[in-house]
């Protein structure tokens, strides 16, 4: 592969910027992975630069994720409400193990970024994780939440009861990756920025969707008085 052929996907995908630019980064890191290793002699995704992302503006109501959930099953439930809880990452929190519930909360090492953080406990985040024990009755697993096979739920499967539950709920244009953004929003900025494990309050400006429009004062000095 060349950069030229890297750059001709990069404008065929024009039109899901997101996606794209998750691909050139899942491709640089492939790559650097097999120059390091010897396995090829260059990085064809070096210097092709990333699409400008819209910051995306919606933001879940309390009323619209109350109804999403009552539309929801038992587990979704438990998932919707450890992610608002925590703020965390869907990945992050699926797979929650057991000893990450720790005597001062929840400790996670977050998957992407790598950072590392406890969210403490409050007397709804101890109620849902005890919630989540009892879904799974007798069967003993290594994860807080588990499916059949006492594994960690995949994404997927979760993606797709938040889709339908969504819809039930006639609720539009809802991620399930937006409860992250109204945990971040409900706490504010000087702690969203601890909450969401990001090292640099820039990054979680992302998440922040608070729509309130500040009122400003223009000057008053009137010119050539």
């Amino acid at each position: 592969m060349r950069p030229r052929h890297v750059a001709a996907i990069k404008l065929s995908m024009a039109k899901t910027p997101n996606m794209t630019n998750r691909l050139l980064s899942f491709g640089r890191q492939v790559f650097d992975f097999a120059l390091e290793h010897q396995i090829v002699g260059t990085n064809p995704f070096v210097g092709i630069r990333r699409h400008a992302e819209k910051k995306r503006r919606r933001l879940i109501t309390q009323a619209e994720f109350a109804a999403i959930r009552a539309a929801a099953g038992a587990r979704l439930q438990v998932v919707m409400d450890v992610l608002y809880f925590t703020g965390q990452r869907i990945d992050d929190v699926l797979n929650i193990r057991v000893h990450d519930l720790v005597e001062d909360g929840i400790y996670f090492k977050q998957k992407k970024t790598g950072a590392e953080l406890i969210v403490r406990w409050t007397p709804e985040l101890r109620a849902v994780v005890e919630r989540a024990k009892a879904l799974g009755g007798n069967v003993r697993a290594l994860t807080l939440l588990y499916n059949r096979r006492g594994k960690a739920p995949d994404y997927r499967s979760v993606y797709l009861q938040w889709q339908t539950a969504c819809e039930k709920a006639a609720v539009e244009d809802a991620h399930l990756h937006d409860v992250r953004a109204m945990a971040a929003t409900e706490v504010g900025a000087e702690r969203a920025t601890a909450l969401l494990g990001h090292a640099d309050a820039r990054t979680t400006r992302i998440y922040l969707r608070d729509r309130s429009v500040p009122v400003v004062d223009g000057p008053r000095k009137v010119l050539g008085a």
